[in-house]
Formats: C-alpha cells, sequence, structure tokens
C-alpha cells in the first residue's frame, strides 16, 4: 500500500505542481499583482533555455525534499523542535509500518535509474 500512496503522491504534488510551475512562468502576465510572481517572472525571462531547465530540476527537487522531510517526520525519523510527537498512520486501514519517507525515497531512485528523474 505505501508504495501506491507514495506513487500517487508523487504524482499529486510534484508532478502536478510542475505543471502549474511551468504554466506561471511560461504565461506571464502583465496585469500580475503579485510582486513575487513579477520578480519570479522577470527572472525566467532572464535565463537561457539550459538554466529553465535548471530551475525547472531545482524545483522539483525541492518539492521532493519537502515531501520526504514531511514523510520522515510522520514515520518518527525527523523530529519537531523538543516536542514528544507520535504519529499512528494508516492507508486504507492498512498501518504504514513508519515506513512513508523510505518507500518515497526508493519510489524516486526507481525513477532516477529509469532515467525519468536526473
Amino acid at each position: 500500500m505505501n508504495e501506491v500512496f507514495a506513487r500517487k503522491i508523487y504524482d499529486a504534488i510534484v508532478e502536478d505542481n510542475i505543471s502549474i510551475y511551468h504554466k506561471l512562468f511560461i504565461e506571464a502576465s502583465n496585469e500580475d499583482t503579485i510582486e513575487y510572481w513579477k520578480l519570479a517572472r522577470s527572472l525566467y525571462q532572464n535565463i537561457d533555455d539550459q538554466q529553465k531547465e535548471i530551475l525547472f530540476h531545482i524545483i522539483r527537487q525541492v518539492i521532493i525534499d519537502t515531501i520526504s522531510n514531511v514523510f520522515g517526520t510522520l514515520d518518527g525519523i525527523c523530529y519537531l523542535s523538543e516536542d514528544d510527537w507520535e504519529f499512528n498512520l494508516t492507508i486504507n486501514g492498512q498501518d504504514t509500518d513508519d515506513d512513508l519517507q523510505d518507500t518515497f525515497l526508493a519510489y524516486i531512485e526507481e525513477l532516477i535509474e529509469s532515467g525519468e528523474l536526473i
């Protein structure tokens, strides 16, 4: 169950958000009132195609690292400050066995080995 969940999380969070970011950078709007996006688009428009590709690899990796850290926290591997948090997670009634982070990272490793990710 963890494997299916890890793949679904990757598709829904990593790939879907990369598509959203790509669209936001490509479809620049002069009417945008959010200063952050004006600055981000300005940066994007001033770099070459290879740098744009690198930027999206960085964004993808940041998303992957964030998911991994959240899973590590839920698995009890990463800790939040000095507080003691205990999670008992199930997916469709099955215990995750504190293995979400390892399962997710194993899937990422599969994608790298298959050449789908660098």
